[in-house]
């Protein structure tokens, strides 16, 4: 006789899903014809102004600042807010790449013998396939986009004893991703690995514990991506810039050199700072000497 196999329905009941059948994705979606950094801002702006929730009291009726209670809703508000914030900065770094990708020749040499699936080689838009290269790819921490970038574009980020400003960045980012990880991986507990990262003998006591961020906390974290996109943004710019002096025939007359000049200021430039053009074409100029190599 056939031994009867235990099972008991004791978690409750279930419901069928339809959630593969549902639609999921906007068709309609076009990148915006912005620069990385603008886009980025937008999505940090839709994230900030979650900050402002006001969520409805019912015995009272009266609406209140989810972030000035600080109950259950507002501790998952803002660790989603995190997650949001990490997720902004890896698709501006993705963003960047992909544009770079298409326009500078040594990057394109970097990345010629990198792989891509047969799939995305098939259904992928041209000006969309670099980002395929990076699929496999993540940038929540300092070290990752800083072996990406390298093995990409063959820019090195590693050392920044003369960009203080950069490193710094990086490693207020990392303390950010450390709550990432906690929020991603551990329902917001904090685990022995993230106290090991950020400094065991300091964070030891809060093993185990629930992440708990007051509103100015999301505030600086903000801060911190934002600052690190500056910076990265401002570096990268100048790096690329820079080692084009012996690829291009650069003549010193920003009539003869927008044609370089344009496509790596429009790939770095937020929109309201386009101005600075001119400036900027003038101060690279004098910096490399350019109106001396005029023939």
């Amino acid at each position: 006789m056939k031994k009867k196999e235990f099972k008991f329905a004791l978690s409750g009941a279930r419901s069928t899903t339809t959630i593969r059948s549902q639609s999921l994705f906007d068709i309609s979606y076009k990148e915006p014809n912005k620069s990385p950094i603008d886009i980025y801002e937008s999505n940090m702006l839709s994230y900030k102004k979650l900050l402002g929730c006001f969520v409805l009291e019912p015995k009272t009726g009266n609406y209140t600042s989810l972030a000035s209670q600080g109950n259950e809703e507002w501790a998952k508000l803002s660790n989603l807010l995190i997650l949001g914030f990490i997720s902004s900065v890896e698709s501006y770094v993705r963003c960047l790449l992909r544009r770079l990708l298409l326009i500078d020749g040594e990057s394109k040499g970097k990345s010629y013998s990198k792989s891509v699936t047969y799939g995305a080689a098939i259904h992928h838009n041209k000006k969309l396939l670099p980002e395929a290269l990076m699929e496999d790819y993540s940038f929540h921490s300092a070290y990752n986009i800083k072996e990406t970038v390298k093995s990409f574009t063959g820019v090195n980020l590693n050392n920044l004893t003369k960009n203080p400003e950069l490193a710094t960045a990086f490693t207020d980012f990392d303390f950010i991703g450390q709550l990432r990880h906690c929020v991603v991986h551990r329902s917001g507990l904090f685990g022995s690995n993230n106290a090991l990262s950020l400094g065991l003998e300091q964070y030891y006591e809060y093993l185990e514990k629930p992440i708990k961020l007051e509103l100015s906390v999301v505030q600086e974290a903000a801060k911190a991506c934002d600052n690190l996109v500056k910076e990265l943004n401002d570096t990268l710019f100048s790096e690329f810039l820079n080692r084009t002096i012996n690829t291009y025939d650069w003549t010193g007359d920003f009539r003869s050199d927008a044609k370089y000049f344009n496509k790596y200021f429009n790939v770095f430039s937020p929109s309201n700072k386009s101005f600075l053009k001119l400036k900027c074409y003038h101060e690279f100029r004098d910096c490399n000497k350019l109106r001396y190599r005029r023939k």
